[in-house]
């Protein structure tokens, strides 16, 4: 019994090593096979865009003009803000360089920017100010990156090198059509699928899938097949499942000219020194006032008899809150916290205040939209300023204004300092020298003149700069309405 024992065990090892022996060889012929599947597809997908034309081109200036809604960031909660984003993006690939020429027009305001980075260096010309400054992150990778990935032309290009780590994924329909699937995984943990149309080679879309900001969809159509590489005239782009973008007017050029594209504006000026906001700063603004932040993601605290009254960031709200009580020496606690109006990034977090045990204080107009934000809130935890009211809470004044920015929006004014507390009217980096003055800073000024107040100085919430009430009165009373220079396409059209 042993003895068949053994042996039975013996030849079961055996046909055990046999199996896996012919499933390693299975697996790698699997591979090789998937591999090469990858392969004909990517090269069909090359030659449908031009091939060697499209993969040797020394240089290539892709066009795209959109426009789009951008949900939460209307004047009022329920309508979304339309943006104009217009760009011509030149890229020479010899000299790996690249030219962005830029215009945009988000709610009142006319942004016309020339980005010019060589090596090392990026200058951002703004030409409808005659100012430039270094900008050293916008390196030759980064610079233009949202219009190479919404390029379908200059997409197949990346493949072409990236086809050893593409995974073919199967198929699927789109508008009755097969579409190839092919995924790139980045280390980051982004995701990209593109799919690719198995009779033209086409890509018709690509899905990008972030670990933070979600599923981002480019949806491709009207191809122009006549030239020598081909591109998508539209392009409309998704941000889980609403719509962002979509195209007005989009081109391709092969060996553009490179004067034009990287030259600059010897009369410029530059626009001056700025702040650094990367390292976290606590500091005393006045008498019972404080900031706290890094970034962008700034909290103002104003000191109160037997507790605080916060505004400004609160996705940071907790760390922000511990230094002031360290810097003050006064632990009390978070009683209410200022909502200013309803766009994303001061909706954003608001569970942190009311963890904190904060009541929240925000525009009656703007309830049922803080109410959607705060998942924690209850009606009884928040304070609503009536409409166009005037309000004061403990040692501050808040004010129902209406701007450009919100038709409702609390301005918050210290009348013992004389101290006027916003954000998003007048944001600037700039230590000292003049900012660029915009719609939005103007009808502001106007508003707070209109309130009567004794004013001294402007503190933004979510910045370190301020400024007296006289500079910002000149400022603004100079404002001159900006329109597009002659010569310039881009912006012809409003």
């Amino acid at each position: 019994m042993k003895l068949l024992t053994y042996l039975a065990g013996g030849c079961l090892v055996f046909k055990l090593v046999t199996f896996s022996g012919f499933a390693v060889e299975h697996n790698a012929a699997a591979y090789i096979e998937s591999n090469e599947h990858v392969s004909s597809i990517v090269d069909k997908m090359i030659m449908a865009y031009g091939g060697n034309v499209l993969l040797q081109a020394n240089s290539i200036k892709v066009v795209d003009y959109n426009k789009g809604p951008w949900p939460g960031e209307g004047e009022s909660p329920d309508v979304p803000e339309l943006w104009r984003i217009n760009e011509e993006l030149t890229i020479d690939y010899k000299n790996r360089r690249k030219s962005l020429l830029s215009y945009r027009v988000p709610r009142s305001t006319l942004d016309l920017e020339k980005w010019v980075q060589q090596g090392d260096s990026t200058i951002m010309y703004d030409i409808l100010h005659e100012k430039y400054s270094e900008e050293s992150w916008a390196n030759f990778d980064r610079l233009g990156a949202s219009l190479e990935r919404s390029s379908d032309a200059l997409q197949a290009r990346r493949l072409a090198s990236l086809t050893a780590e593409l995974e073919y994924l199967g198929d699927e329909y789109f508008r009755g059509r097969v579409q190839q699937k092919l995924m790139l995984q980045h280390a980051s943990g982004e995701r990209y699928t593109y799919f690719v149309d198995k009779t033209s080679g086409l890509i018709h879309k690509i899905l990008r899938q972030h670990p933070r900001a979600g599923d981002m969809l480019y949806v491709f159509s009207n191809h122009n097949t006549a030239i020598k590489v081909a591109f998508a005239r539209d392009m409309n782009f998704f941000v889980n499942g609403q719509l962002r973008l979509s195209s007005v007017h989009r081109d391709l050029t092969l060996d553009p000219d490179l004067t034009a594209a990287f030259s600059g504006y010897a009369n410029f000026t530059p626009w001056g020194e700025t702040i650094d906001g990367s390292e976290f700063t606590a500091k005393k603004l006045s008498t019972g006032v404080y900031q706290a932040g890094k970034g962008r993601t700034l909290t103002v605290f104003i000191e109160q008899v037997d507790h605080y009254i916060a505004m400004g960031a609160a996705e940071t709200l907790a760390d922000n809150f511990a230094e002031i009580k360290k810097l003050s020496l006064q632990d009390k606690p978070l009683k209410y916290f200022v909502v200013t109006h309803h766009h994303n990034a001061n909706v954003r977090g608001l569970d942190n205040a009311l963890a904190l045990g904060a009541t929240l204080v925000v525009a009656e107009k703007h309830q049922e939209t803080i109410l959607k934000h705060a998942t924690a809130a209850q009606p009884d935890r928040l304070l609503l300023i009536p409409e166009r009211a005037a309000f004061t809470l403990g040692d501050l004044k808040l004010f129902d204004i209406a701007t450009a920015h919100a038709q409702h929006y609390l301005l918050a004014y210290i009348p013992a300092a004389g101290i006027v507390l916003a954000e998003d009217h007048y944001v600037t980096e700039l230590k000292t020298a003049k900012p660029r003055i915009y719609h939005d800073m103007v009808r502001f000024a106007q508003a707070l003149d209109e309130l009567r107040l004794d004013v001294k100085t402007l503190v933004d919430i979510r910045g370190w700069r301020q400024f007296s009430m006289a500079e910002f009165r000149q400022w603004t009373s100079d404002f001159t309405p900006k329109t597009c220079p002659a010569g310039f396409d881009i912006c012809t059209n409003g």
